[in-house]
């Protein structure tokens, strides 16, 4: 039940009943599903609580995780650790947190406080699916139907049906736009071809679905390079959820982000997936380019790819699929940085030209399709 505090709204309020009293606690809800990776939500929260401190002294954050897997509840936790002014906690939201939880001990009241004023909630009255395209458009910006379906986990045929329901109803248009560039002193040009756009009300839909308030700058969440959008490496790109439930259909493939932004490593992928795979919760990084760089450049910049995804994923205990999908002078130099590998990473090699089929994952191994 979506609660309003002055400008700001929360998932729900509760009063929890501890030995001393009672706490007046505010929930913020995260889906692992919603779109976004999980290091993104920490400065939309800065702001929220910053709200809570001036209207409501003494309250504390319950941060609600729904996810598949472990990766990224503990990522949120992670991207949570600089704090904040008040008192918060991070769990599963079927979890329900003791006192000693929050970072550190939540102001206790002698009794339940009112519950805030509810509000109407806008996003209840869209389909998951729906929302799911709304929320993959407007991180984004635009994008062909293939490129929806494959980051919103839908089937591309359910696509297209709520993309139609959803243009009838003004959330998002199907047109030819004009480009992002990279140097914005060039001329205009437009799109190689028509695409799907969140229109501003379907943005405004999306951004409520992921918590942030009415007039709450939350655009840092979109994605990178947005001058690529068109370009058959963005494509590729953005297929990449789609191309690993083709190649692995036994795999689970639970969603999956372009251009994204790892905490406290330099290397940033072209893609990378979340998923489980041979029992163990994986993630799976794509790099598609680098066949500008010289022969030397990219056996260095590979190396020191893999080696600090790796060291990422250990902070939290999953494994790495690392996929080099590449012309074939670049796989060739790429696959001298690929030595001594550990058990817990496996790199595949694949072709840009068999959309679909990768090799098989071998724990410790290189594998290669033909």
């Amino acid at each position: 039940m979506t609660v309003r505090l002055g400008d700001v709204t929360f998932s729900d309020w509760i009063s929890l009943k501890y030995e001393g009293g009672y706490t007046d606690t505010f929930i913020f809800d995260i889906d692992a599903l919603n779109g976004l990776p999980p290091f993104d939500f920490h400065p939309l929260l800065q702001r929220l609580v910053a709200e809570l401190d001036k209207k409501r002294p003494g309250a504390s954050l319950w941060i609600r995780v729904t996810s598949p897997g472990e990766w990224y509840l503990m990522e949120v936790k992670r991207s949570m650790t600089a704090g904040f002014s008040i008192p918060y906690v991070v769990t599963s939201k079927d979890k329900t947190p003791d006192y000693r939880s929050f970072s550190f001990g939540p102001r206790l009241f002698s009794s339940s406080l009112l519950r805030p004023p509810k509000v109407d909630d806008e996003v209840s009255r869209f389909s998951r699916e729906e929302l799911k395209c709304l929320q993959v458009l407007t991180r984004n910006r635009k994008g062909i139907e293939e490129e929806i379906a494959s980051l919103a986990g839908l089937p591309e045929i359910v696509t297209n049906d709520v993309l139609q329901n959803l243009q009838e109803s003004k959330m998002v248009v199907f047109k030819l736009g004009e480009q992002f560039q990279k140097d914005n002193s060039k001329p205009k040009k437009m799109d190689p071809y028509w695409m799907w756009h969140p229109t501003r009300k379907g943005v405004s839909v999306a951004l409520r679905s992921w918590g942030a308030s009415n007039g709450v700058d939350f655009s840092g969440v979109k994605e990178l390079n947005p001058h690529l959008i068109g370009t058959s490496h963005r494509t590729n790109s953005r297929r990449w959820p789609a191309w690993l439930r083709s190649a692995y259909p036994q795999v689970e493939i639970w969603t999956g982000w372009t251009e994204v932004q790892l905490p406290e490593i330099f290397v940033r992928p072209d893609a990378l997936a979340w998923g489980r795979i041979q029992g163990f919760e994986t993630l799976f990084w794509l790099e598609l380019g680098d066949e500008h760089k010289k022969k030397e450049e990219i056996e260095d910049i590979t190396r020191k790819r893999w080696t600090e995804a790796l060291a990422f994923c250990r902070e939290t205990g999953v494994r790495l699929v690392y996929a080099q999908v590449s012309p074939d002078w670049v796989k060739k130099a790429a696959l001298w940085a690929f030595k001594n590998l550990p058990e817990d990473i496996a790199v595949v090699i694949g072709n840009r030209r068999k959309y679909g089929k990768l090799s098989s994952v071998e724990w410790g191994r290189v594998t290669q399709i033909d």
